[in-house]
């Protein structure tokens, strides 16, 4: 099976910074949870809930009986072909421990599944913003008009990426976006953990229309 669909492009549309202007292609809602051990945080979970459109495009090449699950089997070999893409950008995530940001230092245990319903519907957005302005974007980065409804409504591919902290530690943060803005990350501000804040951060951010950046989301979390 090849996992070929709008995401690996994504990842590879990365790599074209100067062809999109103020868009994203991709919505991302994401969940940020704690696992802590004898009063230290040890690990840090996230699990990202793709936007349905995005979901209809990737849902079909994954479950391939098509059951409407993933099987553990189809499970492994999307992390074979999808987790070596994303370590190449450090899983689009900035971790803190108290002296500066640094990548995931190891590979994060990772799963994947379906939500159906969905879990998570966008606002509305133009999905095809930046597609014709400037430099045009390569045709196979264009993004297409949906599809019609899903019958059986909306529904969410969703990863779950669980990263080991060098060490257990009494306070962290974790930023993950996307540069390009190619997709686009936000934090679940219902789920933000106890002992957690939500807020923006300045040295993280996009802006490819000047004057309007789109800052990143940071969770630093805290215990006594």
């Amino acid at each position: 099976m090849r996992i070929v669909g709008g995401l690996l492009l994504a990842i590879a549309g990365l790599l074209v910074s100067a062809v999109a202007h103020a868009h994203p292609h991709i919505w991302i809602q994401e969940v940020v949870r704690v696992i802590a051990k004898d009063g230290k945080y040890t690990h840090v979970e996230i699990e990202w809930r793709f936007d349905p459109f995005s979901s209809e495009i990737e849902i079909p090449l994954i479950d391939e009986n098509k059951d409407g699950k993933f099987s553990a089997k189809e499970t492994k070999v999307l992390a074979d072909e999808m987790m070596p893409e994303l370590k190449k950008y450090g899983y689009l995530t900035w971790l803190n421990t108290g002296a500066k940001d640094f990548r995931p230092t190891q590979h994060p245990a990772f799963s994947a599944r379906i939500d159906d319903p969905a879990s998570f519907i966008p606002p509305e957005w133009d999905r095809s913003a930046g597609d014709n302005s400037g430099m045009p974007m390569p045709a196979n980065k264009r993004s297409a008009s949906p599809d019609a409804p899903r019958k059986n409504g909306p529904r969410n591919l969703v990863y779950v990426m669980r990263f080991a902290l060098p060490e257990p530690t009494k306070m962290f943060s974790i930023v993950t976006y996307d540069p390009e803005d190619f997709m686009r990350l936000e934090v679940d501000k219902a789920s933000v953990p106890a002992g957690c804040s939500l807020s923006r951060n300045p040295a993280h951010k996009t802006e490819f229309v000047r004057g309007y950046p789109v800052f990143a989301d940071i969770v630093t979390c805290r215990l006594p």
